[in-house]
């Protein structure tokens, strides 16, 4: 076993390897253990930070198993106590036999606490860090030996990896994908080695497989996993983890370039020879080649326990017990379904349950819901394994039905609001005609589509099964008026009644929308005023119109490139009203976001898909939204982690124009689309 002196390192017996690599900043040490596992035939040294194995074990339980592989079985060793900024303090490569081929280092990070005092430095930070590693890790290498740094996103360009490069003496001589197989940059120059073939214990979590975290890694197949500094302490979300875009850079030895030392490169006492970093005093210069790249220190676990936020999405009701439910399927698990997952089970060709599922989703749905019992007991986990013999019942009522729920009454507009699945039934509007229909407005949550009683996730069923619940013996007939974007929130008007809607009340029904919208860009004095443009009809989705021809798809494509805008008022049926409401500048380039007010009576479906498609024609793209990818990469790092994923449009107002009376219903707007918001938390440039 190890010693727990952060100095000693325990060294291969058999030391006369062909190619000799080290790794540093490897956190749990799985990336150096997938390397020795891919290519046993190398040597692969081991660096860790932290001070001993006790502190590395701690830090990261799954430490214990890596780094005692890594010694006994591999017989590799194990540095501790390695800053990447001053590797030859501890590791002696006098001679050529003591260096090495590659110095490798995954994913360099200090900590995001400079974050909230500015990009920038959070940006010199590190870029400190790779300069002076460059120059660190460049002492011991052999001739003609390579650095490699892995980055992500626009990592490579705020850390401004090729100046810092370049004050090393140091060229990038290849850029390669992490997904992309290690011995095709690992050992260019060198003799190459046969890959090993991957055991069945080596894989990792399938997380770390997959590109969930943002990017697929070769060696995730051979046990790495990508880990924050912090490690088991760490409790944030896999968003907070995400290495999107990552790359390995390769970096290789200027030929005939003369060395980086004092001598040669210190142009003033007050800057750094490395970094090109000037200071005030040559004791603050002193301070900073002592300790160029600190990270921020790891903060303990509170021990204050933490009382779960109930998600939106989690139903708060109790499955019916199995003698209340109404049996539809029910069959037993044979031995070749033996240990095999829920879900799988139900939509097997040969199982009955089969039979009622027509999709993935509604299986899934079905047991989330309570709708499925294994051996008389309600099961609301999909991956449940089931064995053999066990007895496997689909049930007709859902679990939201439950007598139990009884506190649950129809919403009064002027009481208390209720939830039920993230929808929120904001107010209803009793209709004279057809008698007994009122129109119900909701607001629903992103990733919810109004239509459709395939699913009881839809806002159709949902409404639908509430008003049969505070209606006991009645029929409830649900109709969406409104067909909102699955990935938009906002509000939503239904109507219901106990007969099937005919096209008239419809028909007299007009519905004024009104979205706010979070655009990059500064907008037009013009914008500002107000604008009409015209809702586009040709352009959007084209790949689904495979009635038309290729030639007359491409005239279309080529006729909506621009569209125009109007200052004279045009029918909002098939137009759409833009306002500029606010401005937020930020950052030292002066960038621009701007909240946007659209109106429209345009209501064929998808009307927030439209209005995304005329912003972005018009030069405004959302915040967000999938084809702004670039505008999106470009802003804060801080905005980014705070919008994770949601499109920045919701549908906060819309005015009811029915039976010669116009009814107005408004929600504030999330706080995602107002500029005001972004102003508050947001440093100012």
């Amino acid at each position: 076993m190890p010693s727990d002196t952060a100095s000693i390192y325990h060294t291969n017996t058999e030391d006369k390897m062909l190619f000799k690599a080290i790794t540093v900043g490897d956190g749990d040490l799985s990336f150096s253990l997938a390397l020795k596992r891919a290519y046993p035939q190398i040597s692969v040294a081991a660096s860790t930070l932290l001070e001993s194995r006790s502190e590395l074990c701690r830090t990261y339980s799954n430490a214990t198993v890596t780094s005692k592989e890594l010694l006994e079985q591999w017989k590799e060793r194990v540095i501790y106590g390695v800053d990447a900024t001053k590797i030859e303090e501890k590791i002696t490569a006098e001679s050529e036999e003591q260096k090495f081929d590659i110095v490798l280092f995954n994913h360099p990070h200090l900590g995001d606490k400079a974050l909230l005092e500015s990009e920038k430095r959070h940006a010199e930070r590190h870029y400190v860090l790779l300069s002076h590693y460059f120059y660190s890790a460049k002492s011991i290498l052999k001739n003609g030996g390579r650095i490699h740094i892995c980055l992500c996103g626009l990592q490579p360009q705020t850390w401004k990896i090729w100046n810092a490069a370049r004050n090393a003496g140091l060229q990038i001589v290849a850029e390669e994908s992490t997904a992309c197989p290690v011995h095709k940059w690992l050992f260019r120059g060198k003799a190459s080695f046969e890959l090993a073939d991957v055991q069945p214990h080596y894989p990792s979590k399938r997380k770390y497989r997959n590109g969930k975290l943002g990017s697929k890694h070769f060696l995730a197949r051979y046990g790495y996993r990508h880990r924050r500094t912090d490690g088991d302490l760490f409790t944030g979300s896999e968003f907070e983890i995400n290495v999107e875009r990552s790359v390995n850079f390769i970096l290789e030895e200027f030929p005939c370039h003369p060395s980086v030392t004092t001598d040669t490169c210190i142009t003033s006492a007050s800057m750094c020879h490395i970094c090109k970093l000037h200071f005030d005093d040559p004791e603050q210069l002193s301070d900073h080649l002592r300790h160029p790249a600190v990270p921020d220190p790891v903060e303990p676990l509170s021990p204050v326990k933490r009382t779960p936020k109930p998600s939106s999405r989690t139903p708060s009701f109790k499955p019916l017990t199995f003698n209340e439910a109404t049996i539809l399927a029910e069959a037993q698990v044979t031995r070749n379904l033996d240990s095999k997952r829920l879900k799988w089970i139900c939509r097997q060709s040969d199982f009955p349950l089969s039979k009622i599922f027509k999709s993935k989703k509604e299986c899934t749905d079905a047991i989330k819901r309570g709708r499925v019992y294994v051996n008389q007991i309600a099961v609301l986990d999909d991956s449940r394994i089931v064995r053999e013999n066990d007895t496997v019942s689909l049930v007709n009522e859902y679990a939201s039905l439950h007598k139990s729920t009884e506190h649950v009454i129809l919403p009064d507009p002027n009481g208390p609001q209720d939830e039920m699945m993230g929808v929120r039934f904001v107010k209803i509007i009793p209709l004279q005609k057809p008698q007994g229909t009122t129109l119900m407005i909701a607001y629903k949550p992103v990733g919810m589509r109004c239509f459709g009683s395939f699913c009881s996730n839809t806002l159709e069923m949902i409404t639908k099964n509430y008003t049969a619940l505070c209606r006991p013996g009645e029929t409830p007939s649900c109709h969406p008026v409104s067909k909102l974007d699955t990935g938009c929130e906002g509000l939503c008007a239904l109507l219901m009644g106990t007969s099937k809607c005919d096209n008239g009340s419809l028909a007299s029904m007009k519905i004024n929308y009104y979205f706010s919208v979070l655009v990059h860009g500064e907008p037009t004095e013009q914008l500002k005023q107000g604008v009409y443009v015209a809702v586009p009809t040709n352009g959007i989705r084209l790949w689904k119109r495979q009635r038309i021809s290729k030639e007359k798809q491409h005239n279309n494509k080529d006729g909506n490139n621009d569209l125009a805008i109007l200052s004279s008022e045009l029918d909002l049926d098939g137009s759409l009203f833009i306002q500029c409401q606010d401005t937020f500048h930020y950052g030292e380039g002066n960038e621009t976001i701007s909240t946007l007010t659209v109106q429209s009576r345009h209501d064929d479906g998808r009307v927030a898909n439209i209005i995304s498609y005329s912003l972005r024609k018009l030069g405004y793209p959302v915040v967000n939204d999938r084809f702004a990818k670039r505008e999106f990469a470009a802003l804060p790092r801080r905005m980014r982690n705070l919008l994770k994923q949601k499109v920045c449009i919701c549908c906060h107002s819309i005015d009811i124009h029915i039976e010669g009376s116009i009814t107005n219903v408004q929600v504030d707007a999330h706080k995602r689309t107002q500029c005001s918001y972004w102003r508050g938390i947001m440093p100012l440039p």
